[in-house]
């Protein structure tokens, strides 16, 4: 998701379309000067990397932007009593819908590729839910982000 909203969806249909797919998001990735997730330091960026390596793909593009890990950042320098994405959220008055959560996707995934309808846009509807509430908590700390982190010109 760009900073102004703007969803793009990379998803694997069919394993078999794993490289293509992890190709096109290294792309896609590589264009940008920063790279903000949540946790990615911890999971994404690691994961997508060893997809990378197990399928014989240069993970470079990945880490070509700046990473700023969002949760690592509000880990740092606020104190509240949870840190996950929904609980910080709800702390900025942020929404997040919650009737997907990430641990419900490796099995949503599974359903998807044996066909059963609706498993596909639930995990799309999660990501894209994710994604829009990191990017308000980014715009709601992006001042904090800016005062902290003025390497990287924001």
């Amino acid at each position: 998701m760009d900073l102004d909203g703007r969803f793009r969806w990379f998803y694997v249909s069919e394993p078999r379309r794993e490289r293509e797919i992890l190709r096109n998001v290294f792309g896609n990735v590589s264009s940008y000067h920063i790279l903000v997730t949540w946790n990615g330091e911890r999971f994404d960026i690691p994961f997508l990397c060893s997809r990378a390596l197990k399928l014989g793909i240069n993970p470079e593009g990945l880490m070509k932007p700046v990473h700023l890990d969002l949760a690592s950042f509000v880990r740092s320098c606020l104190k509240l009593s949870r840190m996950d994405l929904y609980h910080v959220a709800r702390f900025l008055g942020i929404a997040k819908d919650v009737s997907v959560e990430g641990v419900d996707v490796p099995s949503l995934y599974q359903e998807a590729l044996r066909g059963r309808r609706g498993a596909e846009s639930r995990i799309r509807s999660h990501c894209k839910d994710d994604l829009e509430t990191t990017r308000r908590v980014f715009l709601k700390v992006l001042p904090l982000i800016r005062f902290m982190k003025p390497e990287l010109a924001l």
